[in-house]
């Protein structure tokens, strides 16, 4: 597995949390990492094999990945609660190929599509959880328009690190991983928004590594079509761009808002304006926040 660039620290010989994050050997060897994602399993999907070769890694589910009783029955279940559990042991077995103990797999078990109803105690959740952590680096999602879910991770885990640099705490530095819907709406594709800015760090997993990416791939049998459909070839990265989560991530309609289930895009960007305002109550408002992005 090999990625490419790898950024020389800056200072003396104290690595960067590129380095750390990307490095081998002794260069991530004391790096504490926390990787947020929405479900069960987007963890495994968008950085399966960067997780593998840390050593002091934790997982956060934000959600428990269980939409709804069609989705369950889709899925060869009779509830919901049964496809949650499922989504929940085979995610934990998956990340055991990687290494990663149980005990270092952590469940917010917020209903899902409804991560975006709880903002401001999402936020402060994390916050609190990096800060008792001690983390270092933080990977999560982009701020894309790809699922509701997503998007709210991306929102909280940002707001997240602000609240901690207002109360006087050094926030981890912050990453993001490329998975975005395909346009057959079942794969997850090692991809960033189009036209979105910044340098990617790309690990091109070898044939060891794509092995053992395929393994995990096995243990999620209720997300197999997902599975068999998303490519494993490659997993990307960059530090994040300034996001204004007061306005939509991109013009026109957003990829989630093609589907009954999830809200529009509207009902989204009002309660992250309500959360913003909650949370950063002298943050300014209007059209002069698009120079205060979050």
């Amino acid at each position: 597995m090999m990625a490419q660039p790898l950024q020389k620290a800056r200072w003396g010989n104290k690595p960067s949390a590129h380095a750390r994050l990307f490095g081998t050997g002794d260069f991530n060897r004391a790096a504490k990492c926390t990787v947020i994602v929405a479900h069960p399993a987007d963890e495994i999907v968008g950085a399966g094999c960067l997780i593998s070769k840390l050593v002091d890694v934790t997982v956060v589910h934000v959600t428990d990945g269980a939409r709804d009783l069609r989705e369950a029955n889709a899925a060869g279940f009779d509830d919901v609660s049964s496809y949650a559990e499922a989504r929940k042991r085979e995610c934990l077995e998956a990340l055991a190929v990687a290494e990663v103990p149980e005990d270092r797999v952590v469940e917010f078990a917020v209903p899902d599509t409804a991560a975006c109803e709880c903002l401001q105690d999402l936020t402060k959740r994390i916050a609190s959880f990096l800060q008792d952590a001690g983390t270092e680096i933080v990977v999560t999602h982009p701020y894309e328009g790809g699922h509701p879910d997503h998007d709210a991770t991306a929102f909280a885990t940002h707001a997240a690190l602000r609240l901690m640099e207002l109360n006087g705490l050094k926030p981890p530095t912050l990453f993001e991983m490329a998975l975005h819907p395909g346009n057959d709406d079942i794969s997850k594709l090692p991809e960033f928004l189009p036209g979105a800015e910044g340098e990617t760090t790309t690990l091109v997993l070898d044939e060891r590594a794509t092995k053992l990416k395929r393994q995990m791939f096995d243990c999620l049998q209720s997300q197999r079509r997902s599975m068999q459909a998303s490519p494993v070839g490659l997993e990307r990265f960059r530090q994040p761009p300034e996001y204004d989560f007061s306005v939509p991530p991109q013009e026109g309609q957003l990829h989630y808002e093609k589907f009954d289930w999830a809200p529009r895009s509207s009902e989204w960007q009002l309660r992250a304006c309500k959360a913003l305002k909650d949370l950063f109550p002298s943050r300014k408002s209007g059209p002069e926040s698009m120079q205060d992005p979050l």
